[in-house]
């Protein structure tokens, strides 16, 4: 019997996809080791089906990046000549090698910063390119990462010359018979590696979402792969009106509609307004990442939040708000118009098509409009949301302060932020005379977590270690510290206005723009991590003298009826068409629409009282969870199929019509009377 002989060429190939492979595992491995914080032992059973369903994941990237040497293996065994390009062909592979494991380098910083694997909205910080790029500069070692990727590209280099050099360093007498047999071997089991499974579908993304912890699905995931797949949806889809009638009746009850009529899709609202309305000023501070899991009211120990906290006591405080998604740029569109930013990849502020809202705000036609930044608006592009709907608008950022010295990527500190926007207001209602609608956008708690040598005697924590600050939601005890210099400033702020003439007559409203990510939070119930609330929470205060009895409100409310809410306070007549609502006035039904733009396909939900209602996409797995009870992973939906079904068709409601309102919220719609 002939002996079977693997001619080297096949052997170099499925040597050099091999290698790849290993390689792909280990960091992998290096993955799980570097973020095992996230992974609780009631899951250890499910590291098996990861690393198996990872493993072929990493196997289909492989033969991606071998698919140019074989072209070439199988040209070179057919036309020696082919030769001539050997070295080019080294290169090329170099490149590639190269560009994978910028992925993973990409990979591992965009986890470690918001607990989610790499995927395709990484391409909308090219629009902000000089911002992210100083960002990265001042945040991760660039220079040794660049450096990095140049050894493996070499080493790439070299490993393919090696295996090419292996292939064809003998004389061999090359047959057309035998090696084209061997080339469709070759090709047969490549594209049975990469398909994946013995299934009638290929082995899909949606493979690596086995399990309900997200950590474990993360784990599974190959980045680059994952970068690929997300591209498909890097763009928005547009509403379905039938899928907003479905679901009308549902939304326009919650929502307590004026006149409601499913063929007209009205879901305008008109209040009247007190019969004494006030003229209070109002102060809308977005706090950045003010994370209810971070904070003195879920860490009393560490106190981050000191002043946060005592203000709180003496005003009025929502325990249980949240933010439909967990990004600033969809924040500020969501505080502005009242309705979620349901894109998938893209922000709303980003999107033209969009740009013209209505914003409640403009009711108060009688006040001085502030939107203050420390830097600049073209970030996200909210410039074109706040400066083309809020009516009038004094716009102060980068480059229009009157003493400007720049922090870091961010613009100017927060200290100087408050300073200014302190000055401005005491100095325009002196000369003008009236009520003013100031936000302020702080942005110091972000990486690169600089703390300013101008900062009021700031004392930093230098007692807690990094492992506990990590059990209390911090990745690190820097984190820790630009909070509570966040919290610091903060309080700064208000010792300013409070010597100012402004000060007693102004409404102030703190909030955080998003949650964070904390995988290792020991402070708070384990569902909030695993079902991801932990990245929607945040504190709500509504403080000032003009707040004269403190409360507590438990009742669920969401940050897009931040700007009713203040209506409600002033008393003033408005209307809207929006999901936004009075979380203050009496009828109201509680309750939170989420939206995880980040991962694919979006998980949303809806959360009221301590139910909370989550499906993964619009027609995938859902469920209805106690997200703070021990059991939080039980799914009751057969066990309170009422409550299940109504949920249910809450989030697909809010969802199907937060999309139709992005078009069709115009502020200058013939019936908007401001």
């Amino acid at each position: 019997m002939k002996k079977l002989v693997i001619p080297r060429w096949i052997q170099a190939y499925f040597l050099f996809m091999l290698g790849n492979w290993v390689v792909f595992g280990l960091l992998r491995v290096i993955f799980l080791y570097v973020f095992r914080g996230a992974l609780t032992p009631q899951h250890y059973h499910e590291l098996w089906t990861t690393f198996y369903i990872g493993a072929k994941f990493d196997f289909r990237l492989a033969g991606a990046v071998a698919i140019p040497l074989g072209l070439y293996l199988t040209v070179y065994a057919f036309w020696h000549k082919a030769s001539r390009i050997k070295k080019a062909m080294c290169w090329l592979c170099a490149l590639l090698e190269a560009l994978v494991m910028a992925v993973y380098f990409a990979d591992f910083g965009h986890y470690a910063y918001i607990s989610m694997r790499i995927n395709s909205s990484v391409f909308t910080y090219a629009e902000n390119a000089l911002i992210s790029a100083q960002m990265l500069w001042e945040t991760y070692p660039i220079i040794w990462i660049v450096l990095g990727l140049l050894l493996w590209g070499v080493i790439g280099y070299f490993f393919t010359k090696k295996l090419l050099t292996y292939a064809f360093g003998r004389d061999d007498k090359y047959r057309w018979k035998g090696n084209l047999g061997w080339f469709f071997a070759g090709l047969l089991i490549t594209g049975g590696l990469m398909f994946g499974q013995i299934s009638q579908y290929p082995l899909r993304w949606s493979n690596a979402y086995h399990s309900t912890n997200n950590f474990i699905c993360n784990l599974t995931l190959n980045p680059a792969l994952n970068l690929f797949d997300t591209y498909r949806f890097a763009r928005t889809k547009e509403y379905d009106e039938n899928q907003v009638r479905t679901y009308y009746p549902e939304v326009a009850e919650f929502l307590q509609v004026d006149n409601p009529n499913a063929e007209t899709l009205d879901f305008t609202r008109t209040f009247a307004g007190a019969e004494h309305p006030k003229d209070y000023n109002v102060v809308v501070i977005f706090m950045e990442s003010l994370a209810w899991n971070k904070t003195s009211f879920t860490n009393p120990d560490l106190d981050p939040t000191p002043f946060i906290k005592q203000l709180a006591d003496k005003s009025i405080l929502f325990t249980n708000f949240f933010t439909p998604t967990s990004a600033t740029a969809r924040a500020v569109f969501a505080t502005l118009t009242g309705l979620p930013d349901v894109t998938e990849v893209e922000t709303s502020s980003r999107n033209p098509l969009i740009v013209d809202q209505h914003v409640v705000a403009n009711a108060l036609d009688d006040y001085e409009k502030y939107y203050f930044i420390g830097g600049s608006s073209s970030w996200g592009n909210i410039r074109g949301i706040i400066e083309h709907n809020l009516a009038d608008v004094n716009m102060y950022e980068e480059g229009k302060f009157d003493e400007e010295s720049r922090n870091d990527v961010w613009g100017i500190s927060d200290l100087d932020l408050f300073r200014q926007a302190n000055r401005i207001l005491e100095r325009d209602q002196q000369k003008t005379g009236k009520p003013f609608f100031a936000i302020i956008q702080t942005a110091g708690y972000h990486r690169p977590y600089t703390i300013p040598d101008d900062n009021a005697g700031f004392v930093p924590d230098t007692t807690t270690t990094e492992a506990q600050a990590k059990k209390r939601s911090f990745v690190s005890v820097a984190e820790l510290n630009s909070l509570k210099l966040s919290d610091h400033f903060l309080a700064e702020f208000f010792r300013m206005a409070e010597k100012s003439d402004y000060y007693k007559n102004t409404l102030f409203v703190i909030f955080g723009d998003h949650g964070l990510s904390a995988p290792e939070s020991e402070n708070m119930p384990r569902g909030y991590v695993e079902l991801n609330l932990i990245n929607h929470q945040v504190p709500l205060i509504l403080a000032g003298p003009v707040i004269k009895e403190p409360q507590v409100i438990e009742e669920t409310a969401s940050q897009l009826d931040i700007l009713p809410t203040i209506m409600g306070l002033l008393g003033r007549p408005y209307f809207t068409r929006a999901i936004g609502r009075d979380a203050l006035s009496e009828g109201h039904e509680p309750g939170a629409f989420i939206y995880s733009w980040a991962q694919n396909p979006h998980p949303m939900g809806f959360v009221q009282g301590e139910y909370y209602y989550t499906i993964l996409g619009t027609d995938g797995q859902d469920g209805l969870y106690k997200y703070a009870e021990k059991d939080f992973n039980r799914n009751l939906a057969q066990e309170e199929p009422q409550r299940y079904e109504y949920m249910k068709k809450m989030t697909r409601g809010l969802f199907e019509t937060s999309k139709y309102l992005s078009y069709h919220n115009q502020k200058k719609d013939e019936n908007d009377k401001q």
